[in-house]
């Protein structure tokens, strides 16, 4: 695939098949995206590859009714309040999301992905450097994902209770969670797959200094 056919063709899917998906083409795809780019090469970044009884482990502490009513606690503050311009990009996407439901397995359910990657860091490392090279990993992922035929949807409430991901996974009592990826092959019939999304054009955004 074409660098500009990924970056085009990537979206975020909420409806995904049930398929498994082979833990050897996870692995390929993970191992594409180490070659991402670090703060002075730190590599900080931490991956749980969650699926099977641990994801329904997941999914069944998600529904329980004290972790439906509790407020977010994310280990990263999560931004709630937008200056109007960038607000209204916010409204355009649920505008044009809102006439399509993603189905029976909704955000709670990760949209029905086979597989959830957490990404994750060590406590205690800056936060800044912390979340950008997960950003830069993040994104490799989510490309070299659609390369090779899945998707994905990059998910903020997949982290909202780092304290269960904490107990469910192994190895994590020292780690805070930053993002949450729902991996998994798209239903490409499902019209919230399919909806025309829009981008803001060059102008609004860059500054030529000459």
């Amino acid at each position: 695939m074409k660098f500009e056919s990924a970056i085009r063709g990537r979206r975020s899917i909420r409806r995904f098949k049930p398929d498994a998906v082979p833990q050897e083409l996870i692995r390929e795809i993970l191992d594409e995206a180490r070659w991402s780019p670090s703060w002075a090469n730190t590599q900080a970044w931490n991956i749980y590859v969650v699926s099977g009884k641990t994801l329904e482990r997941l999914k069944d502490a998600g529904k329980a009714p004290n972790q439906r009513e509790a407020p977010a606690g994310p280990d990263f503050r999560m931004p709630r309040e937008w200056p109007p311009h960038l607000a209204a990009r916010t409204r355009q996407l649920f505008d044009l999301r809102s006439a399509f439901a993603p189905g029976p397995t909704g955000p709670a359910e990760f949209f029905g992905a086979p597989c959830v990657l957490f990404f994750a860091a060590e406590k205690g490392l800056a936060n800044d450097y912390v979340l950008f090279d997960g950003g830069l990993i993040v994104q490799s992922v989510c490309l070299a994902a659609h390369d090779k035929g899945l998707g994905s949807c990059i998910m903020a409430m997949a982290v909202r209770d780092p304290d269960t991901l904490r107990e469910l996974l192994p190895r994590a009592a020292d780690k805070k969670f930053v993002i949450g990826v729902a991996l998994g092959y798209p239903d490409n019939e499902a019209a919230i797959n399919r909806f025309e999304r829009q981008r803001a054009q060059l102008d609004e955004f860059v500054t030529w200094a000459r």
